[in-house]
């Protein structure tokens, strides 16, 4: 009897740590790399940004691949500095350009956890300058004939987010500039001119892209209380590590940031950029003007970690940036349908089922891409970060380099 007992315990034990270990361990575990990523495929990327470098389909390129966190791919190809012959190192900086959108739509939407405003606010109720929107008829601010109308409603915080506020690039005449302003200007007083360009469409009627994102960081400072580039650096920087992103380049890092070079012209070698204003802005010391659509600069690998927290909902190591769920909304389409197959979330595109049957792009992948040169997707369905930096402006080619590369990616997958 005494012996039964001990046997009952002993099985009860036993059934109580099966319980633990399953919980522990679920069923589904993610495969690991070697049963995921063909490698003799994946050295194919070596060859496609080879040539494409060589043929100056891109003046230089850096690529970047993980899989569940895991780096499986990190090459430079080409010079930096060309005048200079300078190889491109890892580390260098870029001008992320509009890749700055989704950063500073994860600094807004940890204010949203905190329960400082609803996306369906609107933005009249913090930004008064913002009070009474028109949309464009005809004319402009230059040839004294601009034509508006009244908005039919306000803009919200959620059209900001999604471009669907009818806010433009298309500037009607207007004193806005877009990455940098001359002179001491604060972004406070910079999207107040911007409340002056009419708006393309009226709000959530279209997709407009534009410079919502840059009121959306100043939406940021006046919740917070504090400048954009601090509250950037609190909430998202510090945290995830990114060491060598910044709005205006410490003196100590400058020599990092690379070059821009153009090619306006197919039949033409590249050459330096022209415009100072493209190749110099994130020298500038002192600036109070903190564009949230598209000032910062930084490494592949800083944005590879922000990229990761994306595809981790959130989460960042032991760190928790932004809930999951909060996550997962800023993934789903916002647009509702407004521009037929397209889909857009909250600071990022979002590929569909036609996406995938025209470029392989798994549905659900998230991208954006800045205006140098820099282009991110992330890739739940897969776990996938990949990311593709150049330095270029004003760059006639006719290859989709880009394009490409997602394809010999995707074709190395088992």
């Amino acid at each position: 009897m005494k012996r039964n007992i001990i046997l009952l315990i002993l099985f009860c034990l036993c059934v109580s740590i099966g319980r633990i270990q399953a919980s522990k361990f679920p069923e589904s575990k993610v495969p690991a790399v070697k049963d995921v990523i063909d490698f003799n495929r994946i050295r194919k990327i070596d060859r496609l940004l080879e040539q494409a470098v060589a043929r100056e389909a891109l003046p230089s390129a850096i690529c970047y691949i993980s899989y569940n966190g895991k780096q499986i791919y990190f090459k430079t190809f080409g010079l930096a500095d060309r005048e200079n012959e300078i190889k491109l190192r890892k580390d260098a900086i870029f001008r992320n350009a509009s890749q700055t959108k989704l950063v500073t739509t994860v600094a807004l939407m940890t204010l949203y956890e905190q329960g400082l405003f609803k996306l369906e606010d609107p933005i009249k109720k913090y930004l008064p300058e913002f009070s009474n929107p028109v949309v464009y008829v005809s004319g402009s601010v230059a040839e004294n004939n601009l034509v508006t109308r009244p908005a039919l409603g306000d803009i919200t915080i959620r059209q900001l987010l999604s471009h669907s506020s009818g806010i433009s690039y298309d500037k009607y005449g207007q004193d806005v500039q877009g990455i940098h302003y001359p002179g001491q200007i604060t972004t406070e007083e910079a999207v107040k001119r911007i409340a002056q360009i009419p708006l393309k469409h009226d709000p959530g009627e279209g997709f407009t892209y534009g410079y919502g994102l840059d009121v959306a960081g100043r939406l940021a400072e006046v919740l917070s209380g504090k400048r954009l580039d601090l509250l950037i650096k609190e909430r998202v920087l510090d945290p995830l590590k990114m060491e060598n992103t910044y709005f205006y380049l410490p003196l100590k890092k400058i020599d990092k940031l690379i070059p821009l070079y153009q090619k306006p012209d197919r039949e033409v070698p590249a050459t330096l950029a022209i415009d100072s204003l493209d190749r110099f802005y994130p020298l500038a010391q002192n600036q109070l003007y903190f564009g949230g659509g598209g000032g910062l600069s930084g490494t592949i690998v800083d944005y590879a970690h922000f990229c990761q927290m994306i595809l981790d909902k959130g989460r960042y190591g032991k760190k928790s940036i932004l809930s999951r769920k909060t996550v997962e909304q800023m993934c789903s389409d916002q647009l509702f349908g407004n521009q037929g197959d397209y889909q857009f979330g909250l600071g990022l595109e979002i590929a569909t089922e036609e996406d995938f049957a025209r470029t392989m792009k798994s549905p659900g992948s998230l991208r954006w891409g800045g205006y140098f040169g820099t282009e991110y997707m992330i890739d739940p369905e897969n776990k996938l970060v990949i990311l593709l930096y150049t330095n270029k402006v004003s760059w006639k080619s006719d290859d989709d380099v880009w394009g490409d590369l997602l394809r010999t990616v995707y074709m190395s997958l088992k």
